[in-house]
């Protein structure tokens, strides 16, 4: 166990140097939107802050530079600034925290387990198909035109991959994927666990914020992430825009409870509503509909309360933060790929380097029919309702990220009308209505009528049954504050007799400690060059296990190479590919 001690010690500190670094940079974000950190939970805001603005500045700064360890030490010395200039403020947080005697022992078991589990391989296909290639493209280049013609996958606008090449330096070159999802577990589990202790202390339902309940009901959800060997080693988009999803609807939830009222934070409980939905749209593009749902949310919230002009007059920095956000990202998608939202064909530029239509109709085809029935006919499956069954199946089978949370949905939606009725026409403190549902209603429809695999909206359904307990929570007036806080519990605990049951079941124990300074790596698989028609280098994995998986097999790399790719600029990788189509007879090489 000794030999434990070296990796989870440079793990759990590195995490708490990114927390600082991230939290540093939020700090200048949230003097001003006229917050101090020192105040209540803004600690675990400045986090989340800091890491959307390092995402928006990522994305100018790619177009010209890699994401090198230059950016970090700029980064570092801006947050260093930010923390200097917090002063005495920085050590009331920390001697608040250390009053808490129940959460810093808590804490400190889950990052002792969640730092046992970053030592685990890399084993996630997508990680070894695409993600740390476009990690390894970001580190070591100004953004590429063209990527998608290389390997179509590449031309998937995810600005989290920007987060992972920052971390990708120091002791972490070219092993980020053991610490960067981690870190955002870590973060978030933070926040959800002041909220379950809050919730369990609280005497009252007045004494608790919505988003708190909602936060706790979530844990079970994040813990389960660490159960499989591998489960929190990678640069999975998916697990990212989980969280962007959970805290989308926290900074929701407190935005309904609390903005309009007395309180003086009514622009930064906006303004950071806003600045997480607009993070979660470059993060991953499955997370629009539910973004752009809860702001259309927020905003007929705000005007039925009376803000219409409030609204007109934040409009103008509302939309400046919006073009921020996006106009860099979407012009990074043509950079790419040539299309704005790259699969989809909107947005299409006539450039050297724009991908041809028919692999974008293919790609289009081929999601559609994997996401219904993988290894289907496109014909057959998009052709009829065949494939529903087999469907069905599997979202049943699936219990804890699906089957699970359904239930939970039903039995707290239950709860909740009963309780409705229960207390018609008494008067009753403001409480969630059920409209607070209709983003997370939306999401799902669009889901199942577009790309209905579950890895799309887990933190949706998840969503929805965590908010369903938290309306039932509230609604039930006539029973004791404490019984209901007690019921909540016993949800969460019978969740977590899950997440154990699966531990115990995969006998995912303790991680020993690995070959590579106590990390378990994957090993480099075999591969080949392959010449297309220009006389351009491809590397291309052979056999049979691992054939499309490129993991750390140098640049440029692509599982399925093609004669017709070729260099814009001979010999330069930076200036990126096209595609030569006069060169398609021709379909192996090298």
């Amino acid at each position: 166990m000794l030999d434990l001690i070296q990796p989870m010690g440079s793990v759990l500190l590195s995490w708490l140097l990114l927390f600082l670094l991230f939290s540093g940079m939020g700090l200048g974000v949230m003097r001003i939107l006229g917050r101090a950190a020192d105040s209540g939970w803004m600690w675990l805001d400045s986090f989340w802050l800091g890491w959307a603005l390092s995402i928006g500045i990522m994305q100018l700064w790619h177009f010209a530079f890699p994401v090198n360890d230059a950016l970090v030490l700029l980064f570092a010395a801006f947050a260093t600034l930010m923390w200097a200039r917090l002063g005495a403020g920085a050590t009331r947080v920390a001697n608040r925290l250390a009053r808490d005697k129940t959460f810093l022992p808590l804490y400190a078991l889950l990052a002792l387990w969640m730092s046992n589990r970053a030592l685990g391989m890399p084993i996630a296909f997508d990680t070894g198909f695409r993600d740390i290639q476009a990690v390894m493209w970001i580190d070591a280049y100004p953004l590429a035109p063209g990527l998608g013609n290389l390997f179509s996958s590449l031309a998937y606008n995810q600005s989290a991959y920007l987060y992972d090449a920052l971390l990708d330096t120091s002791i972490w070159s070219g092993r980020a994927y053991y610490i960067a999802t981690g870190l955002l577990l870590m973060a978030y589990l933070a926040y959800a666990l002041r909220a379950a202790l809050q919730v369990y202390r609280s005497r009252a339902a007045r004494e608790v914020g919505w988003s708190r309940v909602f936060a706790a009901l979530t844990i079970p959800f994040i813990l389960f992430q660490t159960v499989r060997w591998g489960g929190i080693t990678h640069f999975l988009t998916d697990t990212v825009v989980e969280l962007v999803g959970f805290l989308t609807m926290i900074y929701l939830l407190d935005f309904l409870q609390y903005w309009g009222t007395k309180n003086r934070t009514d622009n930064y409980l906006v303004y950071r509503l806003a600045i997480i939905i607009l993070t979660g749209i470059t993060v991953k593009q499955s997370y629009a509909v539910y973004g752009m749902a809860t702001a259309a949310l927020a905003i007929l919230v705000w005007i039925q309360r009376g803000g219409a002009r409030r609204l007109v007059a934040s409009s103008a920095p509302l939309c400046l933060l919006a073009l921020a956000f996006l106009l860099p990202w979407m012009a990074r998608g043509v950079v790419t790929s040539g299309y704005l939202a790259y699969p989809h064909s909107i947005g299409r530029f006539e450039l050297d380097w724009t991908m041809p239509e028919d692999q974008i109709e293919l790609r289009q085809t081929r999601l559609a029919t994997n996401t219904r029935l993988r290894g289907g006919d496109p014909e057959v499956v998009l052709a009829s309702w065949d494939w529903l069954g087999p469907w069905l199946e599997d979202y049943a089978s699936n219990v804890f990220p699906t089957l699970l949370p359904t239930v939970i949905s039903f039995f707290g939606l239950g709860l909740y009308l009963c309780g409705v009725l229960r207390h018609r026409g008494q008067r009753s403190p403001p409480i969630v209505r059920w409209w607070a549902l209709s983003p997370l209603a939306v999401m799902l429809v669009f889901w199942f009528f577009t790309v209905p695999e579950d890895k799309y909206v887990r933190y949706i359904l998840w969503s929805f049954a965590a908010l369903s307990l938290t309306m039932a929570a509230l609604v039930w007036r006539s029973i004791a504050w404490r019984l209901r806080v007690k019921a909540l519990f016993v949800v969460v605990f019978f969740c977590m007799a899950y997440v154990l049951f699966a531990i115990v079941r995969h006998e995912e124990y303790v991680i020993s400690a690995g070959p590579d300074d106590g990390f378990h790596a994957h090993f480099m698989p075999i591969y080949h060059e392959f010449v297309t028609s220009d006389g351009t280098i491809l590397n291309r994995t052979t056999g049979e296990w691992n054939q499309n998986q490129c993991w750390h097999i140098p640049l440029p790399c692509t599982p399925h190479p093609h004669a017709g790719i070729v260099s814009r600029v001979p010999g330069e990788l930076r200036h990126g590919f096209r595609f030569a189509p006069i060169a398609e007879a021709s379909n192996s090489g090298g």
